[in-house]
């Protein structure tokens, strides 16, 4: 995983807000999570696709952007809780730990994370492996099958 250490500095910090950025292709959806975005102190951008995950600072002029792209091929973003009731949860509760969640089989193939909050909360960032390649949200702390948490 690259950029550990920038979600590693917001444990402690309280979860502000979260969004999406979806990919539509001629004003159809594609994926409805190809990028998260959390915010404690600045926002986090979360990129977990071929297994690889990468985390990025993001400028906080971001909160102004709805979309990037053309009619063509497009990136809406929004906030995660308009596809993800569950994610309102999250909101106000501290950030108290974080386990990349890699392979089983080869470590060196990371397919996301895993953040503890306060409360017992867990939220899950996992891309799904070929032939899905998708992201998905789990709002439990249960980790899919073929993953351990490193």
């Amino acid at each position: 995983m690259k950029g550990l250490e920038l979600l590693n500095n917001q444990i402690g910090r309280t979860l502000i807000d979260g969004r999406i950025q979806s990919f539509e292709l001629n004003g159809d959806m594609v994926d409805l999570i190809n990028v998260t975005f959390l915010k404690f102190d600045n926002w986090i951008k979360i990129v977990s696709k071929d297994e690889q995950t990468n985390i990025t600072m993001e400028d906080n002029e971001f909160e102004n952007i709805a979309k990037y792209g053309d009619d063509k091929f497009s990136y809406p973003i929004s906030k995660i809780e308009k596809n993800f009731p569950e994610f309102k949860k999250y909101i106000g509760k501290r950030l108290i730990g974080i386990k990349e969640l890699v392979f089983a089989k080869n470590s060196n193939f990371s397919f996301g994370i895993n953040l503890y909050f306060d409360d017992d909360l867990n939220f899950i960032i996992h891309n799904q492996d070929y032939p899905i390649d998708k992201n998905e949200f789990i709002f439990e702390n249960k980790v899919p099958n073929d993953l351990i948490e490193r």
